[in-house]
């Protein structure tokens, strides 16, 4: 007799249950929000680049429903037209990449050369390699053309940031590659992780740390090394990246429960109420005193700064507030 696992036994639980996900945007009304208004000609270069893809039609038409001109543009809505462009492209790329890890949880030698891979190829494309090493070069084993195309972003992010910022923006990148391997370790295991445990692996698997590294490229601003690497700064990304998770995670769960996936936060509070409507509101109250948190942090961050620092933070703070207004405009 087949013995459930205890994923298996939260998914034939949550079957046929009735899920209502209440208007999130009231928790959001006091952030700014938009739309960028270089869209529509973003979205046609968008269309007609994955057309001449070399890529499955599932693949195609599952990034022609998602719309990553859409998201680009809510999320980074005051970034120039260039700009605008590099980060759509950006969005694809990672969602492309993102997808390629995952389908390789089941060979873990095939993910560990991926992941091996995309590291030089961030790390030369970005324009570090060799640095630190007497001037030699790794090769780079990456050929498909998307995965490739990371070089035409860091062209134009090597422009506009200076080795310090792509530094830390490596240091991101390379964090979020070598996460995906605690993401494929939670997806193969028939257990739940405890609601801690999946914060603790969710902010780094989540790979919003990497696409949070083009915040100032999108702002057009320069932050100080001594805010960048503040507790203050880093509170804020992480409540940053808290936000983005918790409404993905009520957004997609209904998705979720008919492909019967219950790596969430909102199927592990479910499993340990025993009620979906209590997850729900208590994921809803979760998010209410995260959004409360980021703006006391915030606002106690500029309070502390001199006027020329405060206006490029507060640009900035911007940004990341807009990243997460847009992810529910985006939907």
């Amino acid at each position: 007799m087949y013995v459930h696992n205890e994923k298996e036994l939260v998914a034939k639980r949550l079957r046929g249950q009735r899920l209502v996900i209440p208007d999130m945007r009231p928790i959001f009304a006091h952030w700014p929000r938009g739309q960028n208004e270089n869209y529509q000609g973003v979205k046609d270069a968008v269309e007609k680049r994955l057309a001449a893809q070399p890529m499955k039609d599932e693949v195609r038409n599952a990034f022609t429903n998602m719309n990553p001109a859409l998201l680009a543009a809510t999320w980074w809505p005051t970034a120039s037209a260039k700009r605008y462009q590099v980060l759509a492209d950006l969005i694809i790329w990672f969602g492309y990449w993102d997808d390629l890890s995952e389908s390789l949880g089941a060979d873990p030698a095939a993910a560990e050369g991926l992941r091996a891979a995309t590291k030089v190829l961030v790390c030369q494309s970005l324009g570090l390699a060799g640095s630190e090493d007497g001037g030699k070069e790794e090769e780079t084993a990456i050929s498909n053309p998307l995965i490739y195309s990371f070089q035409d972003i860091a062209k134009e992010l090597c422009v506009a940031y200076d080795e310090e910022q792509r530094r830390t923006l490596l240091r991101h990148f390379d964090q979020y590659v070598d996460s995906t391997r605690l993401e494929a370790e939670a997806d193969q295991s028939d257990k739940l992780p405890s609601l801690k445990r999946y914060w603790e692996v969710r902010t780094l698997t989540s790979g919003m740390d990497s696409l949070l590294s083009f915040t100032e490229f999108a702002a057009e601003v320069k932050l100080p090394t001594e805010i960048v690497n503040s507790a203050a700064y880093e509170s804020l990304w992480v409540l940053t990246i808290v936000i983005n998770s918790i409404v993905n995670d009520l957004i997609s769960f209904k998705k979720e429960m008919k492909a019967g996936s219950v790596l969430s936060s909102l199927a592990i509070l479910y499993h340990e109420v025993d009620n979906l409507d209590a997850a729900v509101q208590m994921s809803l109250a979760h998010l209410r005193i995260i959004v409360d948190e980021f703006d006391r942090a915030a606002d106690a961050m500029l309070a502390a700064l001199e006027a020329d620092e405060a206006d490029a933070v507060s640009k900035v703070v911007d940004v990341l507030r807009m990243v997460n207004t847009g992810n529910l405009e985006w939907r």
